[in-house]
């Protein structure tokens, strides 16, 4: 198996770090001796990160020693070439922090004002938030959303507008956040909350276990980004093993992350942990769909880093994220905002992706969020080799949306995929909790994947915007391919909005789930069909089979074992242009 082969058939450009560096610069926070004005030297290193990026040019780096840095590190320039890069790395066996929060040590003094122990005796505390903003930028008076909540937002939905409006500063102790609420009345119900007096120059705190405030290390979130340069374009910059927490940014879009290469190209990002972020992680992309998009853009390497704990979206790219290696990525406790309905949601999230290869990461323990969306204009992208699991979702593990050139899912693992909103007639058989889910889309090959425990359908081909107009024309729904995969513990299989000129062969089905376990919506009269009825009826999975299965999958390792005891299918040839390789077996290798 050729894993490097895109679906045009054409390689996947590779490029890396060829730099041999003439400078490097120190960083040491916790140096006696740093200071921001010294050399930067090994003996005398600086104080800030901010103070490197200032001086760094072409071929040269920093080496950062453990610590925390609380500030938001702007790079003043990129490099030229792979062979001219900018490095910011950390020290070799050191633990380096980069912060958007401040340690607040408040004076503060009981609660007044506002009836917050009519719910039974809370300890709540208030304090001025300090002056400490950076660029005039107040997380503790900002909303979450603004640009888009009218178009895309439920404006019927309470609990929805509340979390909207919610205030994107957070507040952490003992490194964990509080929870904010969104009236004062509402501290008196829980500890462990927080609330924001207006305008936002003053906090109202019910710490855990009603502690006083001098006992407990109190961190305030103020900085809407953690890494990002305040020009745009910047190229050939390379961060490496450092760990950045704590952005107040807000919803997308525009895509504003902890971690951003600002519209930039050829970033190599690896080896990083990106966490508790407001919204998102990280952004490789053009930050909205209206950004001009620069000549050169793209060609990113997103490899080896760990990306949890982020309200809306992991690793997010709107344009421009053509050419983009995304590979061996753990992304984890994505949506904890819960607005999943602002349709920004996800582990990836890509807009008009072209020719990238997304291998080997792993999406899981998500909820209110989909695993990887591909939105819109996506063109030979491969997903191949990624591990799906645990995700409770209204949209899907793996999203196409109204995509008309091809894209591959192939040797993909899908497990325990749920709906977020299972009661919600919205959310019906073609829509919420599937594991790949094409809407309006064409030219989509799902071949040789493993589906376990999938409570809604395992692959859905829908028309569900079937109005909707994209590149001039609405979606059909047509030559997407099912191909050589297996299905276990699926009740609900296959849907297709549409019968015509989409197909599925060669696939492995648990003989344990056959009733209704298929559908079809067009033509008309809808239908729901066992395999026997499917082959008949409509010429589909022909050469496919019913065998018993036995699975199992450990969340935490990512192993599989799986054991078909019966009959296999006949696999069929992968064709997803010309040129393009063919599979060899139905799944992942069984145990």
């Amino acid at each position: 198996m050729d894993w490097d082969t895109l679906p045009s058939g054409k390689p996947f450009e590779f490029w890396d770090d060829a730099t041999e560096y003439r400078r490097t610069y120190h960083v040491a926070c916790e140096d006696p001796n740093s200071d921001d004005a010294g050399p930067g030297s090994a003996d005398k290193p600086f104080r800030t990160i901010g103070a490197a990026a200032a001086r760094l040019a072409p071929g040269e780096k920093a080496v950062i020693h453990g610590g925390i840095y609380r500030e938001c590190v702007r790079p003043a320039r990129g490099g030229r070439r792979p062979d001219a890069m900018i490095t910011y790395e950390a020290a070799e066996g050191e633990d380096v922090v980069v912060r958007g929060s401040h340690l607040w040590r408040p004076e503060a003094s009981p609660s007044e004002g506002y009836a917050f122990r009519s719910g039974g005796g809370s300890a709540v505390w208030m304090a001025d938030i300090p002056d400490v903003f950076e660029d005039g930028y107040n997380p503790f008076c900002l909303r979450n959303a603004y640009h888009y909540l009218p178009v895309y937002g439920d404006m019927n939905d309470t609990g929805f507008m509340r979390r909207a409006l919610q205030r994107r500063g957070a507040v952490y102790v003992d490194g964990r956040p509080l929870r904010q609420v969104y009236h004062a009345r509402e501290l008196a119900e829980s500890d462990g909350t927080w609330w924001a007096d207006d305008p936002g120059l003053r906090l109202h705190v019910r710490l855990p276990g009603d502690a006083d405030p001098v006992d407990c290390a109190v961190e305030l979130a103020f900085r809407e980004q953690v890494f990002a340069p305040r020009v745009t374009g910047l190229g050939y910059i390379r961060i490496s093993g450092i760990a950045f927490e704590h952005a107040a940014d807000g919803l997308p879009v525009p895509q504003r992350a902890a971690v951003s290469t600002m519209r930039g190209h050829h970033w190599i990002i690896e080896d990083c942990r990106v966490e508790w972020a407001n919204a998102c992680g990280m952004d490789i992309g053009a930050q909205t769909w209206d950004a001009a998009v620069p000549e050169v853009t793209g060609r990113h390497i997103v490899r080896r880093n760990t990306i949890r704990h982020c309200g809306i979206c992991g690793l997010a790219g709107a344009k421009g994220v053509h050419h983009s290696l995304i590979e061996d990525n753990l992304i984890e406790h994505i949506g904890g905002l819960n607005m999943e309905r602002m349709w920004e949601c996800a582990g990836i999230k890509f807009h008009l992706a072209e020719h990238c290869l997304i291998r080997r990461n792993t999406l899981r323990r998500l909820q209110h969020a989909g695993g990887l969306w591909l939105d819109c204009s996506d063109v030979d992208n491969r997903i191949t080799q990624n591990t799906f699991a645990d995700i409770e979702c209204v949209t899907a593990a793996l999203y196409s949306e109204m995509n008309y050139d091809v894209n591959l899912v192939d040797h993909n693992t899908f497990w325990d995929i749920r709906n977020s909103f299972p009661d919600d007639a919205r959310a019906s058989s073609a829509y919420g909790g599937t594991a790949v889910r094409g809407d309006c889309n064409e030219n989509l090959v799902v071949a040789h994947n493993f589906f376990g425990r999938i409570a809604n359908y395992a692959v859905s081909l829908n028309l569900l915007q079937a109005a909707r107009k994209h590149d001039g024309r609405t979606g059909l729904n047509r030559a997407n391919a099912v191909l050589n995969n297996v299905f276990y513990a699926c009740p609900h299989r296959v849907y297709l909005g549409r019968r015509e000129e989409n197909r599925c062969e060669g696939n492995l089905y648990d003989s344990a789930d056959d009733g209704c376990s298929f559908e079809i919506a067009f033509p008309e009269p809808g239908c729901l069909q066992n395999l026997a009825g499917w082959q008949g009826f409509f010429g589909l999975d022909v050469h496919s089979v019913h065998t018993a299965v036995q699975a199992s999958f450990d969340i935490d390792t990512g192993q599989l074992h799986w054991q078909a005891k019966g009959p296999l299918p006949d696999c069929q040839p992968v064709e997803v242009a010309a040129g393009g390789a063919a599979a060899e077996r139905p799944g992942p290798d069984a145990a």
